[in-house]
């Protein structure tokens, strides 16, 4: 349970760009603004979370992630996509012990007048999940296959405070994985010209319920 957790979060991690060549393009319109990217843009971000079973707490977790736009390269399909690098770092406190765990992905990203996509490899003919545009209130899709999850949008006008400040009319989007037992779900929230602000992850399974809380602590938007 734990490794498809941390896996999980790792894959629905999001952000975006592109468009007719350009990584930077501005085909995507107002939406692209709750994704803004450029080479050298970095999120960081606190975790909070916790573990319990059968309602009873049995660890906390707390922790960092980063996320940074490292650069740009070419798809084999000849269109350009940015770099995103993730990396996240926990520290477990359960039944007396403490374990670190450290995670690391790479993903590629791009966004055109149909929306926001991702991909695992450079090679990929496919998509790994879309966010499609134009963004509005109650729409739902399907974010990706493989995992399969379904997304919808709550809110276009959500209310956020955290750690780097408060923001007005977010977008919220809700992501849901169901496998095998297994629920996950990802609240997330976005500020126009600043991007990612909160996730809130819970993932349930049997009696075992885990929450984790990523909060923007700082930011750096070019």
């Amino acid at each position: 349970m734990k490794k498809l957790f941390f896996s999980l979060i790792i894959g629905i991690l999001i952000a975006l760009s592109c468009g007719d060549n350009n990584p930077a393009g501005s085909s995507a319109g107002e939406d692209a603004k709750y994704f803004p990217l450029a080479v050298g843009n970095e999120w960081v971000f606190s975790r909070d979370g916790t573990m319990s079973l059968s309602g009873t707490q049995i660890a906390t977790i707390t922790g960092y992630c980063t996320t940074e736009i490292t650069g740009t390269a070419t798809h084999s399909d000849k269109f350009e996509v940015f770099i995103q690098e993730y990396a996240v770092t926990d520290t477990i406190e359960m039944y007396g012990d403490t374990i670190i765990t450290d995670s690391t992905l790479t993903t590629y990203i791009r966004v055109t007048d149909d929306g926001l996509y991702g991909y695992a490899h450079l090679t990929d003919t496919d998509s790994s999940w879309v966010i499609p545009f134009p963004l509005q209130e109650s729409a739902t899709w399907d974010f990706s296959d493989d995992p399969p999850i379904t997304a919808s949008i709550l809110s276009m006008n959500a209310n956020v405070t955290v750690t780097a400040g408060s923001f007005e009319n977010c977008l919220e989007i809700q992501l849901i994985l169901s496998d095998s037992g297994n629920i996950l779900t990802s609240t997330i929230d976005f500020a126009e010209n600043v991007g990612k602000l909160r996730t809130i992850y819970i993932q349930t399974y049997q009696n075992s319920t885990t929450t984790i809380t990523d909060d923007l602590e700082s930011f750096t938007v070019n």
